[in-house]
């Protein structure tokens, strides 16, 4: 882990999301209007203004809500995604400028991550819906996530009318849903405001995408239900500044499950018991 550490990507997942934690806070307990600015406009600026809403918003931890929330403060806003990600250039094909590439989009992704698998009863998505998203900015089997500009997108290059759109994929496959998201639980919880160090602390390595060409096999994507929150935020619910328990709703889900398993073999006893008589 201090190999990972070394090249700072923590330390700077940790810096957005502290960031991003501290202007949710100002707005909904001092009321106060915040102003986001980064060196170019369009880079940290997107990152903390998203995950901030994201934190705020419950609508924004819902799928429908979550693609809002690109479109609005990513591509709306205007981050260049081509200029970044370099989309369809080899080395040395942006002028000699190679500072313009840079992963924000994916690092923005991994903030998303750490906050669903610390609290993944408040987002309707799982982890492999924020994995396949980091996959298709550079599949280019997508048109979403393609060109620096709206108008690029819609004027120069047509994209919309050219190319597929990643979020009706997205929403068509029922796997990415979360089985421990409820949505009543969520809204009326509503901010998401957890213990600024309890955040900070839990920040791990997004192991399904950093690790995803490795020559160990790594664990799959799972919902950490039993792990996170940790144990001693469920034993004080007054840490976490929301309504509801992940604990509860798991085992609300375990129970739900056994009783489907004990009608099971109740009806497989059943049809043993006839066939003896038969």
């Amino acid at each position: 882990m201090q190999l990972v550490e070394n090249t700072n990507w923590p330390s700077m997942t940790r810096l957005i999301l502290s960031a991003s934690w501290q202007t949710a806070f100002h707005v909904h307990y001092n009321r106060l209007p915040v102003l986001l600015h980064c060196s170019h406009g369009w880079d940290r600026t997107s990152q903390v203004a998203a995950l901030s809403q994201l934190l705020l918003d419950p609508h924004y931890r819902t799928r429908e809500g979550f693609s809002t929330l690109v479109e609005k403060d990513f591509l709306s806003f205007g981050h260049p995604f081509h200029t970044r990600c370099g989309h369809g250039e080899g080395k040395n094909e942006q002028g000699g400028d190679e500072g313009q590439l840079s992963p924000i989009f994916i690092q923005f992704l991994d903030c998303v991550f750490q906050l669903v698998n610390q609290f993944p009863d408040y987002f309707e998505f799982n982890p492999r819906y924020l994995l396949l998203q980091s996959e298709h900015i550079y599949s280019w089997r997508f048109g979403t996530l393609l060109c620096d500009s709206e108008q690029e997108r819609e004027v120069v290059a047509g994209i919309r009318q050219r190319t597929y759109c990643m979020w009706e994929y997205l929403d068509s496959i029922p796997d990415l849903i979360n089985p421990m998201f409820d949505r009543a639980t969520s809204e009326k919880a509503g901010v998401l405001l957890m213990p600024l160090p309890m955040l900070l602390r839990n920040v791990t390595l997004w192991v399904d995408r950093f690790c995803m060409y490795g020559a160990k096999a790594s664990i799959p994507c799972t919902l950490h239900g039993l792990q996170y929150p940790p144990q001693y935020f469920l034993r004080n619910h007054s840490i976490l500044h929301t309504v509801g328990c992940g604990a509860e709703s798991v085992l609300r889900r375990a129970l739900e499950v056994a009783e489907m398993w004990r009608g099971t073999a109740l009806n497989a006893l059943k049809e043993v018991e006839e066939l003896r008589k038969k």
